[in-house]
């Protein structure tokens, strides 16, 4: 399969115009040559070890969920690890293609994939796009039946793939107050607001009695739980790297054959908790 016809397979599932404005999305690095793709590999973040195992893999396309190219280039030099990276892609001739907030906002997204553990009566997105149905940033989901936050913990480490999660608890008189009107016990989550990655500003003044999301600031943290809500905080990309492999499936039911997609085995959090 020739690079242009992989790069309209990739935007059939997810536009481009679903990114926020902010982002850096599509086609990052161009080959020297249209030739044929073989192997993709899928990475949450595409550094060194990544761009190794892609050149040992024989991989022509390297298909990185964050955008390793985002702010301008005034110059490329050996000192900096994305310049490096940026110049052995060119060198080997692979392509780089980053999906970032397409992904997300799409439908059987990122943020779908999070939601996919629960049992929900209901799905929306906390902004909905103007242009695509059941496409948008975030999710707002009811649960069909009402769990305790320490359940709804296990199931979030179990779908994730993680031994630990951040918890902020929500004030006991605050939660009360906002569930004066139901006497909703103290920790029984009802309505949850999910942003993979970075959630502050998305989730802010969200009205679900639990956040999910990656990371969220101190501050951030201390206005949630002020506000009668709970958070739970799993590290930015482990709400994001066991959506690749459900990527990789569909990504290869979308093309006829030919093309292999694979998830790398080097891409991982940089953070570890011991």
């Amino acid at each position: 399969m020739k690079v242009k016809e992989l790069i309209r397979q990739l935007e059939l599932f997810a536009p481009l115009n679903l990114a926020e404005t902010w982002d850096n999305v599509g086609l990052l690095i161009e080959p020297l040559s249209d030739g044929k793709v073989t192997k993709v590999l899928t990475t949450i973040d595409l550094t060194e070890p990544v761009l190794e195992e892609a050149l040992t893999k024989k991989c022509d396309f390297i298909l990185s969920y964050h955008p390793p190219i985002f702010h301008s280039f005034k110059r490329l030099v050996q000192k900096n690890a994305k310049d490096r990276i940026v110049m052995k892609c060119i060198t080997n001739n692979i392509s780089v293609y980053s999906p970032h907030t397409c992904w997300d906002s799409v439908e059987n997204g990122v943020n779908d994939w999070i939601a996919s553990c629960f049992n929900c009566s209901s799905k929306i997105p906390i902004t909905p796009n103007s242009t695509l149905l059941n496409a948008g940033m975030g999710r707002i989901i009811t649960l069909s039946n009402p769990m305790p936050l320490n359940n709804v913990c296990d199931v979030l480490k179990s779908h994730l793939g993680i031994k630990h999660l951040r918890v902020g608890h929500a004030d006991c008189d605050c939660w009360v107050k906002r569930h004066s009107s139901t006497s909703q016990p103290y920790e029984i989550i009802k309505t949850i607001g999910i942003c993979a990655g970075s959630g502050g500003s998305l989730l802010k003044n969200v009205d679900t009695d639990l956040y999910i999301t990656g990371e969220m600031s101190h501050h951030e943290v201390l206005a949630v739980v002020a506000e009668g809500r709970s958070v739970l905080l799993s590290e930015h990309t482990h709400t994001e790297r066991g959506f690749l492999s459900s990527a990789a499936k569909l990504l290869q039911s979308r093309v006829d054959g030919g093309v292999e997609f694979l998830v790398s085995e080097s891409d991982q959090n940089p953070i570890e908790t011991i």
